[in-house]
């Protein structure tokens, strides 16, 4: 646990013997603890009563599903629902319950609507399920999901027993990252092999709508979109456990003109991520998301941009959202996090309008060279988050990626962060004796409210470069400023910051390396 200080014997005992926290083995752990959810869960803000469609319908009863039978997979009366709705653009009708199901597959110009107060539901073995998802669709254009109900993941199934019997609802006597990492794995259900895959999975689809609409509970990503086109969602709630490990809110991976408008996200993992990785299948750039309206809770990173990415990605807008934690402890890693390590040129991000509230970060920029394409493949990339062995191989020559990571054009307004642990990071590197810098970077009118927590003294004689590890703002473990981080940067402009004051061995600002014209 944290105290006042960390002494010569704490700090080689971390330099020498530090890992990670992870659960490899035991049987799935299927309680569902106090605080798993949040308590702050405003549905009714997003979600509303929906009439039942009534011309073109197809009611998944009529093709032979039965509603609230576990043991009864309804998967084929679906799929024959959505083949029939399929052939006149038309309305599957989901209603009178939960339906337990395998893989359910979409088709073109269909529009599956579950009423509220039903839903598709996983079925609780894991089994049965292709393409690692409860819904799926492929080369698809024209599909909408509404009605008001749920995708249910059963996602607190497929995970084993965290170290902690309970989650921690309190803070810590002193802030001490290197314990505050470990503290937050501590309360993890990390992957049981038994682990099925995502709510929904979309790959290479076009002109999307998901409005009026929640996925509960996923056992991993929980909306992914694969090289999808123009794509909007709206009214939209993910609401998790917030200890199912890897479970993502949003994910787009090489997806482009992407609107995430007036959603709540409360999930374990990053609750929007953008990607665009080779060993995911993308070939191309990634541009024009906007996330905008939006409140999420993550025990990660709020929103997350270009981490695990080897290919381009650009015009990015996340506006007039609040990124919180509520009940438990610690708080969420970073509100926003701008991430580029693996051959990624990450530029025009503009961020405004956000309210952080127990971010322990409330804004990490990260460049490095990590260069994981080198060394792992399509099934290696993920397979420790399904509790598999990796295989040994790379999808990319060492060279192809390696040192091509950028990150430039960034814009930061009106940027206000409470109870902030970690101080803003810009953060370029230096490896093998080359330097890389973030460049053009401008925060305007930013307000840090720090938390009162006492800080560990953890005077530390250099702090390392980071730059192979995965980039996340705890990383970077106990540093010498509370408001400020910056090194290897060039071009950083910095208008009207205010930092409140707290009585701490750490100063208010650690720059080095900076280039400014």
């Amino acid at each position: 646990m944290a105290k006042a200080k960390r002494t010569i014997f704490d700090k080689l005992n971390t330099a020498l013997f530090w890992k990670d926290t992870r659960i490899t083995t035991g049987d799935p752990y299927t309680e569902v603890r106090e605080y798993d959810f949040s308590s702050y869960y405003p549905e009714d803000d997003y979600i509303c009563d929906m009439e039942l469609p009534t011309e073109n319908v197809f009611d998944i009863r009529s093709f032979g599903a039965v509603a609230n039978d576990e043991n009864f997979d309804n998967a084929p009366y679906i799929n024959k629902a959505i083949e029939a709705a399929s052939e006149t653009g038309g309305t599957v009708l989901i209603a009178g319950g939960d339906y337990t199901s395998t893989t359910v597959f979409l088709q073109s110009n269909v529009t599956l609507f579950i009423e509220r107060g039903s839903s598709i539901i996983a079925n609780t073995t894991g089994e049965g399920y292709q393409n690692k998802t409860l819904v799926y669709g492929e080369s698809l254009e024209n599909i909408t999901i509404t009605g008001g109900g749920k995708l249910k993941g059963n996602g607190h199934l497929f995970g084993r027993k965290p170290v902690y019997e309970e989650n921690i609802t309190k803070p810590a006597d002193y802030i001490d990252v290197i314990e505050m990492r470990q503290e937050y794995r501590k309360q993890l259900r990390f992957a049981h092999q038994s682990k099925y895959g995502s709510p929904i999975v979309l790959v290479n689809c076009k002109n999307v709508k998901a409005h009026n609409f929640i996925i509960e509970n996923s056992a991993y990503w929980t909306f992914r979109m694969d090289k999808c086109d123009t794509v909007e969602i709206k009214d939209f709630v993910i609401n998790n456990n917030r200890n199912v490990a890897n479970a993502d809110g949003f994910d787009m991976v090489g997806s482009s003109n992407v609107l995430i408008e007036h959603c709540f996200v409360s999930t374990a993992d990053d609750g929007v991520c953008i990607k665009n990785a080779v060993w995911e299948g993308c070939n191309s750039e990634c541009k024009n998301i906007t996330v905008r309206n939006c409140e999420i809770i993550s025990r990660t990173n709020s929103v997350k941009i270009g981490t695990e990415t080897t290919h381009d990605i650009s015009n990015i807008t996340i506006e007039n959202c609040k990124l919180f934690m509520t009940d438990v402890y610690p708080g969420t890693v970073s509100a926003i996090a701008l991430e580029a390590v693996d051959g990624t040129k990450l530029s025009n991000v503009t961020i405004t309008n956000i309210e952080a509230d127990r971010c322990s970060c409330p804004l990490f920029i990260r460049l490095g060279n990590r260069n994981r394409a080198a060394i792992v493949n399509g099934q290696s990339a993920r397979a420790i988050e399904f509790g598999e062995k990796a295989e040994k191989s790379g999808i990319a020559d060492k060279n192809q990626f390696d040192m091509k990571s950028e990150i430039s054009n960034i814009l930061v307004e009106n940027l206000s962060a409470r109870e902030v642990e970690i101080p803003i990071m810009i953060c370029g590197f230096k490896q093998k004796g080359k330097i890389k810098r973030v460049k053009n970077v401008l925060l305007k009118n930013i307000n840090l409210e720090l938390s009162q927590v006492h800080d560990t003294v953890d005077k530390r004689l250099f702090i390392p470069e980071y730059a192979k590890e995965y980039p996340e703002a705890n990383r970077f473990r106990n540093l010498p400023s509370y408001a400020l981080f910056i090194r290897h940067a060039e071009n950083v402009q910095i208008e009207n910051l205010k930092c409140s004051k707290k009585e701490t061995w750490k100063k208010e600002r650690y720059i080095k390396d900076l280039r400014n014209d």
